[in-house]
């Protein structure tokens, strides 16, 4: 499960306030689990490249 990292910051600024509804089995018997507050969580960032770089020297 991956959150934006705008989704993230809203998350923090809401705390209580924010819910995540993660739904496991949609195409059979969907299960959902609702959680509140999800910053709590032991969330790991993720690094993503932006661009590559070539240096011509």
């Amino acid at each position: 499960m991956a959150l934006t990292t705008n989704e993230y910051k809203t998350a923090a600024r809401l705390q209580d306030d924010y819910w995540l509804y993660v739904v496991f089995n949609c195409a059979s018997s969907p299960e959902v689990h609702p959680i509140q507050n999800p910053v709590q969580l032991n969330w790991q960032p993720l690094v993503k490249i932006e661009y590559y770089y070539l240096n011509l020297q």
